[in-house]
């Protein structure tokens, strides 16, 4: 209280490296869930063998309509296998041959790789899912797909997460969006303040900034899942604390207190409540967080147990200053405090 103009330049200078993190880890995050698992589990083995052994790193299913003439599917089949990256194409076509006819195969063998809409052919990679190799590639085949069989599909892990990393950046942005101004709307109306909401939640969003920057800063990758999740849920589970000081704050300057006083006992009043709330998220989740093997479930409840600490630390010392800097525009902003005056 003495000293708040030191914490408001700290809280100035701590957000563009926060941010800039911020934004590096969301463009540094992973999509191969293999990776985040324990290097004992069967898949991950199996996974291993595959790569040590014959080179292959994903696998691609292609569905072809079974109306294309075998020629048509020999000469994809040849581009293909032309592919960077490519270890080779199995199919029907590559078992028989130009020289075997189609008919002579009992029809319990070719109903495996043939039903009477699809053709299944296997397409071997030595590209892990989700690289940036593996998904040119992916852009490559389904060009080449699309010239022989427009109603050809390339499914299969790798085709998958490549989807999945189009369409969850786009996704992510508007549910992080969404979540703020949900949090903004739902504080302005029990506020009934048009200022309060701007200075809660950008107190919790440094915070949120400065919890997924340290990844960027301190090297570690995480899940693709894990900015969006920490953002929504440090943000709904920790602005309570930001809430419960200002409206002790509100309560005080309606009573007649000056802002100091109304500040300093909002502080005072708020600490123990906000330490406990805070400490209980981190050790529910830090405890989880040690003992867990699988990275994706071990990062989130890391990412969780920070961002309460730091949350709790953001609020404590950040708020109270800007309350006190804003005091004057708050109680002109907020229903119920027009009429204070200014008091030291």
């Amino acid at each position: 209280m003495r000293r708040f103009p030191i914490f408001l330049i700290v809280f100035v200078l701590l957000i563009p490296p926060a941010f800039y993190g911020y934004q590096k880890t969301n463009s540094e995050v992973y999509y191969d869930m293999a990776s985040s698992l324990p290097e004992d589990m069967a898949f991950v083995i199996a996974n291993t063998k595959l790569q040590e052994n014959f080179d292959i790193a994903s696998t691609h299913m292609l569905l072809v309509s079974a109306d294309t003439p075998s020629k048509s599917v020999r000469s994809m089949i040849g581009e293909m296998e032309r592919v960077d990256g490519v270890k080779y194409v199995l199919g029907m076509e590559t078992v028989l041959g130009s020289l075997v006819p189609e008919e002579v195969i009992p029809e319990k063998l070719s109903s495996v790789l043939k039903s009477d809409r699809w053709e299944l052919l296997l397409i071997n990679s030595e590209y892990h899912v989700a690289s940036d190799e593996v998904n040119e590639q992916i852009d490559e085949l389904n060009d080449i797909l699309k010239r022989y069989d427009p109603s050809g599909m390339l499914i299969g892990e790798a085709p998958c997460m490549k989807d999945m990393i189009e369409t969850t950046n786009h996704d992510f942005q508007v549910v992080n969006m969404v979540s703020i101004i949900a949090i903004f709307v739902i504080i302005a109306l029990v506020g009934k303040s048009v200022t309060l909401p701007f200075i809660l939640i950008a107190v919790i969003e440094a915070a949120i900034f400065i919890n997924l920057g340290l990844p960027h800063y301190t090297g570690q990758s995480l899940p693709f899942i894990a900015p969006i999740c920490i953002s929504t849920i440090q943000l709904g589970a920790t602005v309570d604390y930001a809430i419960l000081m200002t409206t002790r704050y509100k309560s005080e300057r309606i009573s007649g207190n000056g802002k100091r006083e109304a500040v300093k006992t909002a502080l005072t009043a708020s600490i123990p409540s906000i330490i406990v709330s805070g400490m209980g998220l981190f050790a529910a989740t830090f405890g989880v967080a040690v003992y867990s093997e699988i990275d994706i479930i071990s990062s989130l409840c890391m990412l969780m147990a920070r961002g309460a600490v730091i949350s709790v630390v953001m609020v404590i010392f950040s708020l109270p200053p800007l309350l006190l800097m804003f005091d004057r525009i708050i109680c002109k902003t907020t229903a119920g405090m027009g009429h204070i005056s200014e008091i030291s």
